[in-house]
């Protein structure tokens, strides 16, 4: 409710700033709700129970890095944002950090992200492969049809992601795709990465 997100506020200001109340948020604290292990002491914990202690361990790990952020000029809401989509795009064997690198790489040349996993959240359902039709949806989330960022974050990062968004590798590459193993090519080109999809993903 936006009485309880409000409440939220005014418990994690530095956290939960007016960012999360962008028009063209889908869910504002999608994010914020930090993916770990929790243990409540009472047999049915309430719901604003559950939620503020997620958001309180986003904010203790989002502070871990408070001076790095100040010195990258990232808000909370940029950093989870950004952190969400190498969540999204990481495999168990994946450097996050060159993934970050190829989103940072885009970024700068104003190139769009494109990254499969906005589509499917603009969508709002689970894509097992993401195909033309789908990169089409008009929404502020789709990173094919939309250069930046998405408004917010698309799904709760962890501390290795939210790591990468801050340090990324520094590389040139523009590209990469995952197999169905889940190894990670990265390439500079659009021939080069062509080449690897061709040599990898089959159909």
């Amino acid at each position: 409710s936006k009485e309880f997100i409000e409440k939220m506020k005014v418990q994690f200001p530095e956290l939960l700033t007016e960012e999360i109340s962008n028009s063209d948020i889908k869910y504002p604290l999608e994010g914020y709700l930090y993916p770990a292990t929790y243990e409540f002491y009472t047999e049915t914990p309430t719901l604003e129970t559950i939620v503020s202690e997620m958001i309180s361990q986003t904010n203790k790990v989002v502070n871990k890095y408070r001076n790095l952020m100040e010195e990258k000029e990232m808000t909370p809401h940029k950093l989870l944002t950004m952190a969400s989509l190498i969540e999204e795009e990481a495999t168990q064997q994946t450097d996050r950090k060159k993934i970050a690198s190829v989103f940072y790489n885009r970024l700068e040349i104003d190139m769009p992200l494109q990254t499969d996993p906005t589509v499917a959240y603009a969508l709002g359902e689970h894509l097992d492969r993401t195909f033309y039709v789908h990169t089409e949806v008009d929404d502020p989330y789709n990173t094919y049809e939309n250069r930046g960022l998405t408004p917010g974050p698309i799904a709760n990062a962890g501390e290795e992601s939210i790591q990468a968004a801050l340090e990324p590798e520094d590389t040139d590459f523009f590209y990469f795709l995952a197999n169905k193993k889940g190894e990670v090519f990265y390439s500079k080109t659009f021939d080069e990465h062509k080449r690897l999809v061709a040599e990898h993903i089959t159909n």
